[in-house]
């Protein structure tokens, strides 16, 4: 009896390893495949986020598609060198921010325009992605003029796999409710189209499909990293400083939601984003032990490994469309309502400011906005 017991306690382990690294690593490969990064960075990301969910037990950190902005934005300046510096820089601005405010002091309609405001910027910058248009800019607005000059030209095909991980993400988790606890929605609805995708069109070098191009066969020559800081422009310290700005403020938004424990969310965001890029959110998980830790490293480091031409055939249709709806799956809902209960005509008002803030400037302006809201009304209370 007992042994029974032990070996379906371990089953049940093995498990939630396997779906951390299904729900992790789907993130972690779709925020690279957006940043242009290579294996290395989704392999390091992984192994950060599992070592450190082992402290929280029932969830797991993973890449977020809000958490992606102040990252895509020093991407695409051109300062990605300084991402350490930045990862740094965010937990600590994160962290005095917890000091200075009190979570349960914040007005809701800060959390509503903030949230919907970067759901709404995540959507129209990886629109990009999911049809394939081919547009640039680095804020909103200058993606908005970009597809308007170029027009909507998408390739069907890669519409019609991006769309079926559109479909798929909103409707799985309602549909199958326990088995998205072990096949995550994020899992699946990259699995489905990649395979229609090796059917559909099984040779690469033919492919009229936008697909992962960054991700290669894992190379120790690839590992160098310029930490210097040589022919770092003022430019490129003005981009810093604002995205530091921008990951500390959404840090602190998360961690105040978040019932897990401070100083390990905190961790976890400066420990991937200084080693990896990328920073990370806590996903509830069923449970997270060291079987289910050592599942998971064994099993990323394989995919990782022996199948990155697979991983390549990934097509970014898929990704752009998967983090669109995870971006709006992450709006605090709740808070929206919320606000409206408050005060229903400045709750109103300063959301669709927010709102507009976020598409017409650029992130920095829009955060700052939210932040300067949330000590306004921090200071009128008392």
């Amino acid at each position: 009896m007992s042994k029974n017991l032990l070996e379906n306690k371990i089953l049940k382990e093995i498990t939630s390893g396997l779906t951390a690294t299904m729900l992790t690593g789907a993130y972690s490969l779709c925020v690279c495949g957006v940043l242009g990064l290579d294996l290395w960075h989704a392999l390091f990301c992984s192994v950060i986020c599992f070592f450190l969910s082992f402290e929280t037990k029932k969830s797991i950190f993973s890449p977020d598609a809000f958490l992606l902005l102040p990252v895509l934005y020093m991407v695409s300046s051109g300062s990605k060198n300084l991402l350490p510096v930045v990862a740094i820089a965010g937990t600590v601005i994160a962290i005095l921010l917890k000091k200075l405010l009190k979570s349960n002091e914040l007005p809701s309609y800060v959390f509503a325009g903030g949230g919907i405001g970067i759901a709404v910027v995540v959507t129209i910058l990886l629109t990009n992605n999911y049809f394939g248009i081919g547009a640039s800019g680095t804020t909103a607005l200058e993606m908005l003029k970009s597809y308007r000059s170029l027009g909507f030209h998408p390739d069907f095909r890669g519409l019609l796999y991006g769309t079926v991980t559109l479909f798929a993400m909103i409707t799985y988790p309602f549909k199958f409710k326990k088995l998205n606890k072990i096949l995550p929605a994020e899992f699946m609805t990259l699995l489905i189209p990649l395979i229609m995708n090796l059917f559909l069109n099984p040779v690469k070098e033919l492919t009229t499909i936008n697909e992962i191009d960054s991700f290669k066969a894992l190379s120790l020559s690839d590992l160098a990293y310029d930490f210097s800081l040589s022919g770092i422009s003022s430019n490129d310290i003005i981009v810093a400083i604002k995205a530091s700005v921008i990951l500390g403020v959404l840090i602190y938004l998360y961690s105040a939601k978040t019932k897990e424990k401070e100083n390990v969310h905190f961790l976890a965001n400066c420990g991937s984003t200084f080693v990896s890029g990328i920073p990370v959110r806590a996903f509830p998980i069923q449970s997270f032990s060291y079987i289910s830790l050592i599942t998971a490293i064994i099993s990323t480091v394989v995919i990782i490994v022996f199948f990155p031409n697979i991983l390549s055939r990934i097509p970014m249709h898929c990704v752009g469309a998967l983090l669109i709806v995870s971006a709006w799956q992450n709006v605090p809902y709740k808070k929206v309502a919320a606000a409206f209960k408050e005060n229903s005509v400045i709750a109103l008002l300063i959301t669709v400011i927010s709102v507009v803030i976020f598409i017409t400037t650029e992130l920095f302006t829009a955060i700052i906005f939210c932040l300067l809201c949330a000590l306004v009304s921090g200071r009128l209370k008392k």
